[in-house]
C-alpha cells in the first residue's frame, strides 16, 4: 500500500483516540461494510491528493473508522473530495483536483472503476432517471463560458458524448420531479441565478434570479427549493482588502412557478456559510459568530439566539441531532454529534484531515 508518512501518522492517531459517546471502545472495528451508518468525507492537505473517507455506525457507540476506501483497495482515492453521490448501489467520489470520478460500491467502498475523461473541475452530481449529472467549472478559471453538466450513463458508468451548457459558476445541484436545479456561487466570481434544467423538454434551461453567490440548495417537503445565498465579497482593487459585501439571504423558490416567494435576508456584512434542512425546519450556520441557527420554513425573520458549535467545516441534520466537522487542515477533524433537544454534545471521534461532508448511508 504507497501511503503517506503524515496521512499515515494520522492513522496511527485515530485508533488511540476515544470517543465521548457512552459506550467508548478504544479500537474501532473494521467490518468492511459501511451500510446503516455515517459516512464523512475528507478533502485532504492542500495538494497533497490524500483526500480519505471515514464511516461510524448508526448507534454511535464505536470510534470512527477512517480510511475505509484505502483500507478495502490498498490504495489512496488520489485526489481531494469535492463531494460524493450516491445511487442505489454505488459511490461516486468526485476528486476535483484531478478531474476524476472513482466509481466504489456504495456499502464495502470496494472500487468498481473510474471516469477521467470527460470532466474540467467537477463539483457535485444529482441522479434523475438513471443517469448522474456532474457540474463543471470548465478547464480556464476566469472564463465565463465553460460551465456545464456533464451526463454519466449509471448502467456503464460512462459520460455521454453530449453535456449541457450553463451560466457560469455551476456548484451545487438537486434533482427533484424530471428537473434539475443548479446554483451558481460563481466559481472565481460571482453569479446570482439558479439554473433549471427540464430534463422531460429536451434539457431546456431556464434561470432564476436570486440575491449573489447562491450555494446550498435544498428541496424541501412541498418540492420547492431552499436556497442559502452567501452574498459576494468586494474588494479593494489597490490591495485586495475587504470593503464590503452584497447582501446575503436564505431565498424560497416556488418550482411549479420558477419565482422567489420569500427572501430572508441577513443584516448587513453578515452571511451563513452552511445548511440543513429537517422536518420543516432550516438550519443554518453562521462563521462570523460559530453559532448554529434554526428557523421554521415558513419564519419572515431570522433566529436571534443559537448554539455555538465552534468554527466547523461541514454539517448535517438527521433524527434531531446536528453532526458537524470541525475546521481542520493540520490535525484530524473531529465528527461531533449534538443532541438538538438538550444542545449537549452525545459523540464526538477523529474523522479526515478536512473533513467537509456529512452523508448518511
Amino acid at each position: 500500500m504507497k501511503i503517506t508518512k503524515s496521512i499515515f501518522k494520522l492513522f496511527v492517531l485515530s485508533l488511540v483516540f476515544t470517543s465521548c459517546s457512552n459506550n467508548d471502545e478504544e479500537f474501532p472495528e473494521i467490518t468492511g461494510n459501511y451500510k446503516d451508518g455515517i459516512i464523512v468525507s475528507a478533502e485532504g492537505s492542500f495538494k497533497s491528493k490524500d483526500g480519505s473517507i471515514s464511516y461510524v455506525n448508526e448507534n454511535l457507540n464505536r470510534l470512527a473508522t477512517n480510511f475505509i476506501y484505502t483500507g478495502v483497495n490498498n490504495a489512496q482515492l488520489g485526489g481531494l473530495i469535492q463531494s460524493i453521490a450516491f445511487s442505489d448501489t454505488e459511490a461516486y467520489i468526485i476528486l476535483n483536483d484531478v478531474n476524476t470520478i472513482i466509481v466504489a460500491d456504495r456499502y464495502t467502498f470496494k472500487k468498481i472503476t473510474e471516469i477521467n475523461t470527460g470532466l474540467a473541475n467537477p463539483r457535485y452530481m444529482a441522479i434523475s432517471n438513471g443517469k448522474g449529472y456532474v457540474t463543471n467549472w470548465g478547464a480556464t478559471n476566469y472564463t465565463t463560458n465553460d460551465d456545464y453538466l456533464a451526463v454519466i450513463d449509471l448502467s456503464t458508468n460512462t459520460l455521454e458524448a453530449s453535456t449541457i451548457s450553463l451560466s457560469y459558476g455551476v456548484e451545487q445541484i438537486v434533482a427533484s420531479n424530471n428537473k434539475l436545479y443548479i446554483t451558481h456561487q460563481g466559481a472565481y466570481s460571482s453569479n446570482n441565478i439558479v439554473s433549471v434544467v427540464d430534463l422531460s423538454a429536451g434539457n431546456t434551461v431556464t434561470e432564476i434570479e436570486v440575491n449573489d453567490n447562491p450555494d446550498e440548495i435544498i428541496v424541501d417537503n412541498s418540492g420547492n427549493l431552499i436556497v442559502l445565498c452567501e452574498g459576494n465579497t468586494i474588494y479593494d482593487t489597490t490591495d485586495w482588502s475587504v470593503i464590503g459585501r452584497t447582501t446575503s439571504s436564505i431565498s424560497f423558490i416556488n418550482t411549479s412557478t420558477k419565482t422567489v416567494t420569500n427572501q430572508i435576508e441577513f443584516a448587513d456584512q453578515e452571511k451563513a456559510s452552511l445548511m440543513s434542512y429537517e422536518n420543516g425546519t432550516i438550519y443554518y450556520y453562521k462563521g462570523a459568530d460559530s453559532t448554529l441557527y434554526s428557523i421554521d420554513e415558513s419564519a419572515t425573520a431570522l433566529a436571534t439566539s443559537g448554539i455555538n458549535t465552534g468554527s466547523i467545516y461541514g454539517m448535517a441534520v438527521k433524527d434531531n441531532k446536528l453532526f458537524t466537522t470541525s475546521y481542520s487542515f493540520t490535525a484530524l477533524s473531529k465528527l461531533i454529534v449534538t443532541d438538538l433537544s438538550t444542545k449537549e454534545e452525545i459523540y464526538t471521534a477523529p474523522v479526515g484531515l478536512g473533513a467537509s461532508k456529512i452523508y448518511f448511508n
